[in-house]
């Protein structure tokens, strides 16, 4: 049976258009995941199917009835939920909050918090969600937000769940157990709906897989017995694009002196010690890779560095007088979505006097060239963009502030191929000019690819460092793809375990 068609389906937005004519059908009860770069057209159509946008033609139906949604209420109402890439919860309110916000199970005129709480624990415990219903969304990890949302859209009895990159703020272990939750989902007859670009992961868990290209069906195929073929796939995102293997990994800097050195660190928040007698130094011409679960100290470490956290126990030095950071939510951290290009640039520039409209569009206009970015109108809000473009943006303008210092923390999440090898360049290219590179990741590709030394962050301490002899071994010849799964070496085994103080 089917659970989704979507028939001859189009959307533009102005000239632009989104979607097109799009023909492609969801079985019941199966892990479709849809691919393609940022701007390919996926985020709309899935959008279209959760009632938030209205195609401009074409035909939607679900378990074969055709349907018309004029907003989200109506797809939830045809047990649709969607969990979206940019969490949609209210930080001072408890899980449990959260979950029912409009959707209350009352006696009376009062809230029943006491039938809504056995229910939601039910259902965390079916699925294995391991979630306190009374903490605050403030108190725990990304990963656990993530399973609120998914809370969410269960306690609403969804059956066709949708889920937009929901592996990019996870580690690997998190991944596994969200892999896990997904397979419960199928056991139980629901129908798993996943937009990605991180080709392994749809290997291991589709049952077929859609891509879209500048708003177009491209390619379809299924996953036999987890034997579908990645270059073919990568092929069609991309457009049948050769990447070049030409980035310079090799370098000639001479290190300079320690950029920086946290001695003996030690924080506490809320009466949590979130930094444990932590020890880092970070050096000039080396990309410095931390690698760790959410949570074990990784904003700490960049809130010290930044200059936002001053009560600290122990030593901090550095003599750099700049220091840039591209931050590990662009939305929120990044960027003004209702700014320009331009005017994200100069944010940071300090240059407010001469905000007139020619150098705004200077500006942006150099950024959109130097940095590929891919957009209609240069004066177009940023928030108009695809993650991608906006991430390169942001890129753009820390490191056009010609720090000593770079901190890049998660900077190619929910971001797809060709952007992420676009900012991997980037990376190396201000390594090579002699920069000092703090590189913070859930990615152990992207981490091993790029670091010249990879620190193991655990409790909030770095519990072993792996020098580049060690690296160097294992590091792909693609910044961009990986073929074949790198997660039976040796090096990621140890990683894995050393990231859960398994060893240490």
């Amino acid at each position: 049976m089917k659970a989704v068609e979507f028939i001859n389906i189009s959307k533009s937005f102005g000239n632009f258009p989104a979607n097109k004519d799009i023909s492609f059908s969801i079985k019941k009860n199966s892990v479709h995941c849809i691919l393609g770069e940022n701007g390919a057209g996926k985020s709309t159509l899935m959008k279209i199917l959760f009632g938030i946008y209205k195609p401009d033609s074409g035909t939607l139906k679900i378990f074969d009835n055709e349907v018309r949604f004029n907003s989200p209420h109506d797809a939830i109402e045809k047990k649709i939920g969607m969990v979206h890439q940019h969490f949609m919860l209210i930080d001072d309110f408890t899980v449990l909050e959260n979950v029912i916000l409009g959707d209350e199970l009352t006696k009376g005129l009062k809230i029943d918090f006491k039938d809504t709480r056995k229910i939601l624990n039910e259902i965390i415990n079916k699925y294995n969600l391991d979630l306190d219903v009374d903490k605050k969304i403030s108190d725990i990890s990304i990963s656990k937000q993530q399973k609120v949302e998914i809370l969410k859209i269960l306690f609403r009895d969804s059956e066709i769940l949708i889920f937009d990159e929901p592996t990019a703020v996870l580690s690997p272990m998190e991944v596994d157990e969200f892999f896990k939750i997904t397979d419960e989902f199928k056991r139980n007859g629901k129908t798993i709906i996943i937009i990605t670009h991180k080709l392994n992961e749809v290997k291991q868990i589709s049952d077929r897989v859609s891509v879209l290209r500048k708003g177009e069906l491209v390619y379809e195929e299924n996953n036999e017995n987890g034997k579908l073929d990645l270059e073919k796939l990568s092929n069609a995102i991309v457009g049948g694009v050769v990447f070049s293997n030409s980035i310079n990994k090799e370098y000639k800097v001479i290190k300079a002196l320690k950029a920086l050195r946290m001695k003996n660190i030690s924080i506490k928040r809320n009466n949590v010690e979130c930094l444990n007698g932590l020890n880092l130094e970070l050096e000039g011409g080396e990309i410095h890779g931390i690698c760790g679960v959410e949570g074990n100290g990784q904003n700490e470490i960049i809130d010290i560095i930044t200059g936002l956290e001053k009560n600290f126990e122990g030593t901090y030095i550095t003599e750099s007088k700049n220091i840039s950071l591209v931050p590990d939510d662009r939305i929120k951290k990044g960027m003004i979505k209702e700014y320009s290009i331009g005017e994200n640039i100069i944010l940071k520039n300090g240059k407010r006097n001469f905000i007139f409209a020619e150098y705004l569009k200077n500006i942006s206009n150099k950024v959109i060239e130097e940095y590929d970015v891919r957009v209609s109108d240069s004066s177009a809000d940023l928030g108009s963009l695809s993650g991608g473009n906006q991430q390169k943006v942001i890129v753009a303008r820390e490191i056009g502030f010609e720090s000593e210092i770079l901190i890049f923390s998660h900077p190619t999440r929910g971001v797809d191929i060709n952007s992420t090898l676009f900012i991997h360049s980037k990376i190396i290219e201000q390594r090579n000019l002699g920069k000092s590179i703090l590189l913070i990741s859930s990615d152990l590709d992207e981490l091993i690819t790029l670091s010249d030394k990879l620190s193991i962050l655990y409790n909030g301490r770095i519990i072993k460092t792996f020098e580049e002899p060690e690296l160097k071994s294992f590091k792909q010849d693609n910044l961009h793809l990986e073929i074949e799964s790198s997660s039976n070496s040796q090096l990621y085994n140890e990683i894995g375990k050393l990231m859960i103080g398994l060893t240490g």
